[in-house]
């Protein structure tokens, strides 16, 4: 028996030394995006450790058979997974780490290479431009909110018996019992979402803390809370976004206990009246610059803005873009389906003129150039989302020639693609990570402070309803202004 159990162990041994000597010599494929360029060898390369943290990428992308036994892992996955009764949804219990903060461009361009990519600067799109720029929060006051909804909810010419859901299409939801639900991420068809779960002490929490920003930050300052739903409230089974999982239910909670000052946007109906467009990808957990752009308008009605409309901006478009929600159920054979099935990303373009850059730290100092909207990424960034203002990085100030006040944008990746059509209405606006200062290893930002020195006048909070019901997050939030829930 030993003799059998070593001849195996040597069989074993001998084909995992053929594969590894035949995987310097041939490549294997790479049909989930992963970057198979080899690297090139340089002396500083090496020094830095660049070099060889890339050929480990390249041989890992490019191991023989590589594409074969990812589909053998995903199909052994398959069988002893519940996935719902039926093999084409997934039904996933974990966490996707979007809390934790995203990719930046910007910093691994520069990291790498020394530089950044930094587009010519959009003009706008015509001379006769009007953009309208609202009274700041010490020339006006702040109509009263004593039910925490959105004040820009009515309009004036509609009557007030009208139903807006009378406007709304219909969504065709797919047809699954909520016991078949076990977990915050799904697949169904060509569609991974997330799925978050409200607790409502953890939301009131967020509420709280958003009140705590404002008073640190004072009167002369206007804040703005935008919570965005994301694509599990539109398009998951009608089961799996009731009760618990109502992200409307989770919005008018978080709103209701907002401070009246406080203006509070209605993302959640301007994005139900479009759910029949591209507003949400179907392989990534953001929404599309199309949907932020609906957010935008929703945004602009909420704060005195006369929003730029849709055609007045450029467009461009990255094919093939497969996304996070791809990365994470990649092990599961349903995912396939979302490789055979990649989204595009499309962009729009500021309407003036723009300069931007990052910066690791509170203190502005040695800030990268980075674009506001990168139009022409390398293929080797499979992130195609990372266009917008560079990825997540502690802080990017965009300065643009309105001649409007100054916003300070705290958000996670949702903001990223929103920040853009903020332009149009800002002389300058910071946007900050919460997530890159007051932790282990991170540095340290006293908010109530920032404002004061860039002279700040509107302060816009904007979030997905898995940060809002997310304990670390809502503590890092407070911590910019010493405030603990």
């Amino acid at each position: 028996m030993k003799k059998i159990y070593r001849a195996m162990a040597g069989a074993l041994l001998a084909l995992l030394l053929v594969i590894g000597l035949a995987s310097l010599f041939t490549t294997g494929s790479a049909s989930d995006g992963a970057d198979t360029t080899k690297p090139e060898f340089s002396i500083q390369a090496l020094l830095d450790g660049t070099f060889i943290s890339q050929l480990e990428t390249y041989y890992t992308n490019t191991f023989p058979l590589r594409s074969q036994l990812l589909a053998a892992n995903r199909t052994l996955n398959g069988f002893y997974h519940a996935s719902a009764g039926d093999e084409n949804i997934l039904v996933l219990s974990g966490n996707t780490g979007a809390e934790q903060g995203g990719e930046s461009l910007a910093r691994q361009e520069y990291e790498k290479t020394g530089k950044t990519l930094e587009n010519d600067p959009a003009e706008p799109a015509s001379a006769d431009a009007e953009i309208s720029a609202p009274e700041t929060a010490a020339e006006s006051e702040t109509p009263e909110n004593p039910t925490g909804e959105s004040a820009g909810e009515e309009t004036p010419e509609e009557p007030a018996d009208s139903s807006a859901e009378d406007e709304i299409p219909a969504l065709d939801n797919p047809d699954i019992s909520e016991a078949q639900y076990a977990g915050n991420v799904v697949i169904v068809g060509d569609r991974a979402m997330e799925i978050p779960t409200a607790t409502d002490s953890v939301i009131v929490s967020y509420a709280k803390t958003v009140n705590a920003l404002a008073d640190a930050l004072g009167s002369d300052v206007r804040t703005i809370s935008l919570v965005t739903p994301n694509g599990g409230e539109f398009y998951s089974p009608e089961s799996m976004h009731q009760g618990l999982n109502s992200q409307k239910d989770m919005i008018d909670l978080c709103y209701s206990k907002m401070d009246k000052g406080i203006l509070t946007v209605d993302a959640y109906s301007a994005l139900r009246a479009h759910t029949d467009e591209y507003i949400f990808f179907r392989t990534d957990h953001h929404w599309t610059q199309l949907g932020a752009y609906y957010a935008y308008t929703a945004f602009c009605e909420a704060a005195g803005f006369d929003a730029v409309p849709l055609d007045r901006f450029e467009t461009g478009r990255y094919d093939r873009f497969v996304g996070s929600m791809y990365t994470f159920t990649a092990n599961y054979p349903q995912s396939q389906t979302l490789l055979d099935n990649p989204d595009y990303l499309e962009y729009y373009l500021p309407i003036v003129t723009t300069h931007a850059k990052y910066y690791a730290d509170a203190t502005l100092q040695n800030g990268v150039p980075v674009s506001v909207v990168y139009q022409h990424l390398d293929a080797s960034v499979t992130n195609k989302y990372q266009c917008f203002i560079g990825g997540d990085t502690p802080v990017c100030v965009i300065e643009t020639d309105v001649d409007g006040p100054v916003c300070l944008m705290l958000k996670e990746s949702y903001g990223n693609a929103f920040a853009p059509f903020l332009t149009s209405h800002y002389s300058k606006i910071i946007v900050v990570d919460p997530r890159e200062f007051n932790r282990d290893g991170k540095p340290s930002l006293d908010l109530t402070q920032f404002a004061k020195e860039q002279g700040v006048n509107d302060l816009l909070v904007i979030n997905y309803p898995y940060m809002i019901n997310n304990s670390y997050y809502i503590a890092w939030l407070g911590r910019l202004v010493g405030y603990s829930s």
